[in-house]
């Protein structure tokens, strides 16, 4: 999965602020957030909100779950009505449901929401600052780690590097400029 979207957040004094946001989530790779400072009516940076951004991508990805659930739910559901009337024998079409809910079992899919409450999740969170957005003049990316404690700290890493051991490319690290515009 890969997906971009803007985020709008309230920031410091309630002051309207927004962000971008892009997820990467693939099977067998940690899941990584990037969260960009925009160059237009950013309101409260990036860095400041941390904690706010955070809670707002981890409450939108719980709802994308849980509506991609309900979705392969009622198509299960579905798949399991078409089995009865074609055979006429509900004992056929439970026991090709409880094989469809075994296979799904077995595929060993981790769900966002798993990765993100895990004790030491496979989650890599990184601020992206566009030129002319940061400290420097250059784009600067930064990895946000938390202490036991929850508090946040930030270190200043080679994006290429990072998306390659991860296992992704650099092309999906990389935002557009009219992303954040």
């Amino acid at each position: 999965m890969r997906e971009d979207f803007h985020l709008e957040f309230p920031g410091f004094s309630g002051f309207q602020s927004r962000c971008h946001v892009r997820v990467l989530a693939e099977s067998k790779k940690p899941m990584v957030v990037i969260c960009s400072q925009v160059k237009t009516k950013p309101g409260t940076s990036i860095m400041n909100a941390y904690e706010i951004i955070r809670g707002h991508v981890f409450d939108y990805l719980a709802k994308k779950q849980s509506e991609k659930r309900r979705h392969d739910t009622a198509a299960e559901l579905e798949g399991f009505a078409e089995t009865i009337e074609k055979t006429r024998k509900l004992r056929v079409a439970l026991v090709a449901y409880l094989f469809r809910f075994a296979a799904r079992a077995l595929t060993n899919r981790v769900p966002i929401l798993d990765q993100i409450n895990k004790e030491e999740p496979e989650l890599f969170w990184i601020e992206h600052w566009p030129k002319g957005t940061g400290l420097g003049e250059d784009v600067d990316y930064l990895l946000v780690s938390e202490n036991e404690v929850g508090e946040p700290h930030w270190q200043r890493i080679n994006f290429a590097k990072l998306a390659e051991r991860l296992g992704y490319s650099e092309a999906d690290f990389e935002i557009p400029d009219e992303a954040v515009a």
